[in-house]
């Protein structure tokens, strides 16, 4: 009988699952939407239940790996008051057409809400 080393457990199970999960990172890095700092692991699990005997045992290996997560997207949005009066949210850049921003789209100053004191 040969003796268990890494690469021999399930005739190189380990080494596959490691590799696929080394690719899964480098494609994680090379993603812009991620934190280019972040750091990225891999965990290679392996669990051995003898039998009552002790004469042999089950063998599981479970490869896994943490990626760096997606950016969120961030952007904008402006408060008005509608024509009855309740605070509406506005997508995008301010244009003139909202209370307090002049023609150059610079704001000046919003009206105040009428339950601001």
């Amino acid at each position: 009988m040969k003796k268990i080393e890494l690469q021999t457990i399930q005739k190189g199970a380990i080494l596959d699952l490691f590799n696929e999960e080394f690719q899964k990172i480098m494609l994680n890095i090379d993603d812009e939407n991620t934190k280019a700092d972040a750091e990225r692991s891999i965990t290679i699990k392996m669990s051995v239940k003898p039998d009552k005997l002790r004469r042999a045992g089950e063998v599981k290996v479970q490869v896994s790996s943490t990626f760096a997560k997606i950016k969120p997207a961030e952007s904008f949005m402006f408060f008005d008051r509608d024509e009855s009066g309740l605070l509406t949210a506005y997508a995008d850049e301010p244009g003139p057409e909202l209370p307090g921003i002049n023609e150059d789209s610079k704001v000046k100053s919003f009206p105040k809400a009428s339950n601001e004191r």
